[in-house]
């Protein structure tokens, strides 16, 4: 069985690796030199553009009857053949269409 490594010792036990750089890759963080009287310091910037890739997990708790009633649609959408039935999928439609509905996504 592997061995559970904290992140920060697994970067450590990587030969010749910049610890900054790793950090900032890890973190999505761009480093942009300034300069000031002092000479020149780095300015970390958190990337705007930075979009995740894949799916993000998430936890919510649902009352039981809402959670019963996703399922059961879930499953009688799968026994219809229907074109999504997955309950991520279900979820995941209602969701973006309050969103859009109430202002927080704009597609």
């Amino acid at each position: 069985m592997a061995e559970r490594r904290s992140l920060s010792t697994a970067i450590k036990s990587v030969p010749n690796a910049d610890p900054v750089a790793v950090r900032a890759f890890v973190t999505q963080e761009i480093k942009s030199a300034q300069a000031s009287p002092e000479g020149a310091k780095s300015q970390t910037v958190v990337s705007a553009s930075f979009q995740p890739v894949g799916l993000i997990p998430i936890t919510v708790r649902l009352r039981p009857e809402i959670a019963g009633a996703l399922k059961r649609a879930s499953l009688e959408r799968q026994l219809a053949a229907a074109e999504f039935f997955s309950q991520q999928e279900i979820v995941e439609r209602a969701l973006a269409a309050w969103l859009r509905e109430n202002g927080g996504l704009n597609s």
